[in-house]
């Protein structure tokens, strides 16, 4: 195993934690937050040193790394990250346990949402954002992951490949390079440009920051109680709506438009995933439905998509079995959004039905083409997505039976597992906006803490590793 150049790796993202803590810095001593300044010292001193040390350990050896070291690295930085995002949260005045701490650093970064905080209202400004550059960070690191590693044609846990910008074929170092400086921009941008899209409908500036964050990572950090003390009309309302679409949507989308390489077939799992939004709006907001106003249905069908989870919901109807079904299904294959996603049950219904096809007219040749395109799908992706998605079920059937022993009923342990699997937060979306964690004891944030890197890095990627160094395949 190559550890220094997975060191360096994981030293350019502790670098990135020093940048952020340098915003949170300045706008402390700007506008006069000094309470947590050193907190935000400490952090910036040691994800620096961190940094900078890795960096210098690996600079050599970065570009020997394996496909086995790539995975290495991922996991590792879903596991070290949050202890360099938690610092702010123990030397905090807010007296969090250690535990509560990483639970809370490690629910940003894997762009979950589950808070121990209670009143949010009592927060700090500054620690609200730092809240929301966790999981903008964590979506970027995920993407960066996608794209360079398990989404790719070598390793094909969540196969990007198969659409468009999911690999481009290089060596890892220089797919890094290419990559990371790529998505960064597009990432920086939309960002700036959900904030400019927020301010014109007159969200606050400071809220219109965290929520941009959030959103364009499909977190569940928001900076209030609750999100109607900052949404005030239906306009808004649809605006945010429409920002959600960012994260389900293929992440290079917005990007080909924009600079006019913008190609049909290259899109067809978007077309589908926008197809599948509209018919599902209109039948909700239609027949099941009707006295709900059509922004919230809009933007409670977006949220469960794209896995954020945040909601204004309120209707008196219990869907919140079809909106956890959203959240499995999840979007594109190149997004920030958990799930199995969309493609993968498309594998999988298509696969299926060719089978039992087969049976009636054995002799028949079948259309494996993804959408119909040149895209082949070949045995290995539709026999990963069947194990992906057995591997889902055991997940939360492993996860509910530990939930259960601290004192939570069944189908809130059985939510709880599927949103903390998809990544998503709790909300009256799914009748859980009224969980507390912090009231949960060790054992089961511990176990929550793991199953949320399980629902971002995907449990096979796990067993692919015991695999490589247990067996010594």
């Amino acid at each position: 195993m190559n550890y220094k150049s997975i060191l360096f790796f994981l030293g350019i993202y502790a670098l990135l934690i020093s940048v952020f803590s340098i915003l949170n810095i300045l706008y402390s001593v700007y506008f006069d937050f000094v309470i947590d300044l050193n907190s935000y010292l400490i952090t910036f001193a040691i994800s620096l040193a961190i940094g900078l040390l890795f960096w210098y350990l690996g600079r050599f050896y970065s570009k020997n790394i394996s496909l086995n070291d790539q995975i290495i690295f991922i996991l590792l930085g879903f596991i070290l990250m949050p202890f360099l995002i938690s610092i702010p949260y123990y030397f905090s005045i807010y007296n969090f346990s250690f535990i509560d701490s990483y639970f809370e650093s490690v629910s940003g970064f894997t762009t979950t949402g589950f808070s121990i905080i209670e009143n949010v209202k009592n927060i700090d400004d500054p620690f609200l954002l730092w809240r929301s550059s966790s999981q903008w960070l964590g979506g970027l690191f995920f993407l960066i992951a996608t794209i360079g590693t398990i989404g790719s044609r070598q390793f094909k846990i969540k196969p990007a490949y198969l659409v468009y910008g999911g690999s481009s074929g290089r060596i890892f170092y220089n797919n890094f390079n290419f990559n990371f400086t790529k998505i960064l921009i597009i990432y920086f941008l939309s960002t700036i440009f959900i904030i400019f899209l927020y301010t014109l409908v007159n969200i606050r500036l400071l809220d219109s920051f965290n929520l941009a964050f959030t959103i364009i990572s499909s977190g569940g950090f928001i900076p209030t109680n609750n999100l109607s003390n900052i949404i005030n009309n239906n306009l808004q309302v649809f605006v945010i709506s429409l920002t959600l679409l960012f994260p389900i949507v293929n992440f290079f989308l917005i990007f080909n438009i924009v600079t006019r390489q913008f190609v049909y077939k290259n899109h067809l799992e978007d077309l589908h995933l926008s197809i599948l939004i509209i018919l599902l709006t209109l039948l909700f907001y239609f027949f099941i439905i009707p006295n709900e106003e059509f922004a919230n249905v809009f933007f409670g069908i977006v949220s469960s998509i794209s896995t954020s989870g945040i909601s204004i919901f309120s209707s008196s109807f219990d869907l919140s079995l079809f909106f956890l079904l959203l959240t499995i299904i999840g979007g594109s294959l190149i997004s920030t959004s958990s799930g199995l996603k969309y493609v993968r049950f498309y594998i999988l219904l298509k696969i299926s039905y060719q089978e039992i096809h087969k049976i009636a007219k054995p002799m028949n040749i079948f259309n494996k083409n993804l959408f119909n395109s040149e895209t082949k799908i070949t045995d290995d992706d539709s026999k990963i997505a069947f194990l992906v998605f057995i591997s889902f079920v055991i997940s939360i059937f492993i996860l509910s039976s530990i939930l259960t022993l601290d004192n939570l009923n069944f189908e809130t342990a059985f939510k709880l597992s599927i949103l903390t699997l998809t990544n998503t937060t709790t909300s009256s979306l799914y009748g859980l906006d009224g969980l507390s964690f912090v009231d949960l004891s060790n054992l089961t944030k511990i176990s929550l803490i793991i199953f949320m890197i399980f629902g971002k890095i995907e449990l096979i990627a796990f067993l692919f590793l015991i695999k490589k160094f247990i067996f010594k395949e």
